[in-house]
């Protein structure tokens, strides 16, 4: 083996020294924790929101049904006084009808 053989090698033995780009440093750990964790909260303040979406609109169809059975029930008390207060005007016509026939 030859001088320059030899000082090749030593240069590649060297560079394989140190941390393997495989290994995983104490702080890679945390950071990969600290990712799943925030993975993890943002997933449950997405369920969470979707949870607050079906609320309100269970409750917006609860309020339009209600607000539909109010509707309904004016709408009826409404034809019954516009029926009361046609036959009295029918009354009010009659009677004014006789009171100017000589």
């Amino acid at each position: 083996m030859s001088t320059e053989d030899r000082e090749d090698r030593e240069q590649r033995t060297e560079r394989r020294r140190g941390p393997s780009t495989y290994t995983l440093s104490f702080g890679g750990i945390i950071a990969v924790a600290g990712l799943a964790a925030s993975g993890v909260a943002t997933y449950n303040a997405v369920q969470n929101d979707i949870a607050s979406l079906k609320r309100g609109e269970l409750y917006q169809e609860r309020t339009n049904e209600r607000l539909s059975d109010e509707i309904k029930s004016i709408r009826v008390e409404q034809r019954e006084t516009m029926r009361e207060f046609n036959e009295k005007l029918d009354r009010i016509i009659d009677q004014w009808a006789r009171g100017r026939k000589p």
